[in-house]
């Protein structure tokens, strides 16, 4: 579980870039923001982290993310960034990077925990091949793979969707929900509005700053919150048993 506690960004005389966010992302559950660009999502990402100066508490299983060393909240955290890097290490030697600072001499268990998470992202056959030879997409379905290696409680993702191979998105939403399936607390960044609320198990909405939303993919419905805060135009399409909700910019 993660928690926020009146959360402020503030640097000097400037508006504060989050001002008392305060939520759970609760354990076994997959939690999606939304919000514009610029409301602060990828700040508070930076706060949790512990990478930037705030105000207000963040908690990991009830435990202050603050109090912890850093080699302690690595093994509780675990981050996929929008930005990705590209060495030019082999996409196995980035996996593996994954099990640091825990370990940092695999044996061939860990090994054994490096290729099983490249072939379950399908980029097996890619193990031997430098990163930075590598397509957007498959750079970041590797790095997904050495966020699954570590192994955490928690699992931050900013954006994963944005360069992603559009034939690895059901994919991706699926390993999303084994995740959550082994207790996991999933907490990511989306733009598409129309994947989080096919996904998400809960929703925040951030504006300028502030936590404008908190709730379920049905409350968000209810409220209306793609059409007034995305100005989506909402579609609703029955098959049988099974109700599908699309969203448009018109």
């Amino acid at each position: 579980m993660l928690e926020c506690r009146d959360l402020s960004v503030c640097y000097g005389k400037r508006p504060p870039l989050l001002s008392g966010v305060s939520f759970t992302a609760p354990a076994g559950a997959i939690t999606v923001i939304l919000g514009e660009n610029g409301v602060g999502k990828s700040t508070l990402f930076k706060a949790i982290l512990q990478e930037i100066r705030y105000t207000g508490a963040v908690f990991c299983n009830k435990t202050a993310l603050s109090a912890l060393s850093f080699t302690e909240r690595s093994a509780l955290l675990s981050l996929l960034p929008q930005i990705l890097p590209a060495p030019a290490l082999t996409a196995r030697e980035v996996v593996a990077l994954g099990l640091a600072p825990q370990i940092t001499r695999p044996g061939s268990a860990e090994w054994a925990r490096v290729d099983a998470q490249l072939e379950r992202v399908g980029v097996s056959h890619l193990s031997h091949r430098a990163v930075n030879t590598l397509s957007g997409g498959e750079r970041h379905r590797v790095f997904l793979a050495m966020l699954l290696v570590r192994d955490t409680p928690v699992l931050l993702l900013d954006e994963p969707t944005a360069h992603m191979d559009p034939t690895f998105h059901k994919r991706f939403f699926e390993i999303l929900h084994e995740e959550r399936a082994q207790g996991k607390t999933v907490l990511l960044i989306l733009h598409d509005v129309g994947e989080a609320i096919a996904h998400a198990d809960r929703i925040l909405l951030l504006s300028d700053g502030r936590l404008a939303f908190s709730g379920t993919p049905d409350e968000a419905l209810v409220q209306n919150i793609p059409e007034d805060h995305f100005g989506l135009t909402r579609y609703v399409a029955q098959r049988g048993e099974k109700t599908a909700v699309f969203f448009r910019a018109e």
